[in-house]
């Protein structure tokens, strides 16, 4: 008979099975961590450890573990951030703006308005067609109502879903949503605020940089965003209105004839030192997110990561193994910085 272990959630200690889940011991105790996928892509369930120990399924990231992944072996106390209830929603599509050739901005009135994080995605089911994860943001100039979600989606070449819009997806679709989701949020705090974004991960980052500007204007604040073709550089007035505010601006350019006021290559080559102050948060392709944590893993930076799938940004990388790699990377950085630490000490 399996052992029978503590698990203290958020200062509330329930009853459970070493061997088990943090997520499943939580759930079986009635305490719900926030959670998506379950199956250590969405990094929405990503957990803090207080004290203890657990199985941490090659998912440590610093202090934190997947609780989707992690299992118990001991009592152990973790610690995550209240969230939004996960709710679902009706509503129509309002309106499409072509931002460029292939990046659409889609507004969606809802009939009641669903409460979200800055940086947060939701699950979004257009006129019938599959669901898909997309990041509510707000227009260039800022704007955009309590009812609303703004989402800017990349038409992809025989996409399921993107390739509809302007036809089947026009204003009076019917829409469906369900969330919120998702672990990159804003967050106060008092390190220098670091947020990498590439193609249409610039829209939880503009909501996460912009909800920073208004509520903690004196924090550092750096931006880099970025895209591979020039003509998806469509975040430049965001950008601008961030640089009028303080926060230092880096626009970038992985493709070919980069513009004037772009760095070639890609976000993360621009990307400054960063120290163990800093707080990270990255979206976009998953390859440069992977990127981004491993830099800040290795500073002892705390990262908050939003990696976007061409699909689905829950479903299953192309290549599982190379994500499990990646993971390896960072856990074995951890470790290495944790030891540096305390040998220090």
């Amino acid at each position: 008979m399996a052992a029978r272990v503590d698990l203290v959630i958020n200062g509330r200690r329930v009853s459970a099975t070493a061997g088990q889940t943090l997520l499943d011991a939580g759930l079986t105790g009635g305490r719900v961590i926030p959670h998506d996928c379950a199956t250590g892509q969405c990094e929405t369930c990503r957990v803090r450890i207080h004290s203890g120990t657990v199985d941490e399924a090659g998912t440590r990231i610093g202090d934190t573990v997947l609780a989707c992944r992690a299992r118990l072996t001991s009592e152990a106390a973790i610690e995550f951030d209240e969230v939004p209830d996960v709710v679902r929603r009706g509503g129509t599509v309002e309106s499409l703006v072509e931002l460029t050739p292939e990046i659409v901005e889609v507004t969606v009135a809802l009939r009641k308005r669903l409460a979200y994080l800055p940086g947060q995605y939701v699950r979004v089911a257009f006129a019938g067609l599959p669901a898909r994860d997309y990041s509510p943001t707000l227009r260039s100039d800022g704007s955009g109502e309590l009812n609303e979600l703004i989402f800017q989606i990349r038409r992809q070449d025989g996409g399921t879903v993107s390739s509809h819009l302007g036809g089947r997806i026009g204003p009076g679709s019917a829409v469906k949503v369900e969330g919120p989701f998702g672990h990159a949020f804003h967050r106060l705090g008092r390190g220098r605020l670091v947020i990498v974004s590439s193609g249409v991960g610039w829209a939880p980052a503009w909501a996460v940089a912009r909800a920073s500007r208004l509520r903690e204007p004196a924090r550092a604040l750096l931006v880099v965003a970025g895209a591979r073709d020039p003509h998806n550089l469509y975040m430049r007035p965001a950008l601008d209105w961030l640089r009028e505010r303080g926060a230092i601006t880096i626009l970038t350019c992985s493709g070919a004839h980069p513009p004037g006021d772009a760095r070639p290559g890609r976000p993360t080559l621009h990307l400054p030192m960063l120290t163990a102050d800093d707080i990270v948060v990255a979206a976009g392709r998953p390859e440069m997110v992977a990127a981004v944590q491993f830099l800040a893993a290795a500073a002892g930076a705390t990262c908050y990561a939003d990696p976007f799938y061409a699909a689905d940004r829950t479903a299953a990388a192309s290549n599982p193994a190379d994500l499990n790699f990646i993971q390896r990377l960072l856990q074995r950085v951890s470790r290495n910085q944790k030891a540096k630490t305390e040998s220090v000490a």
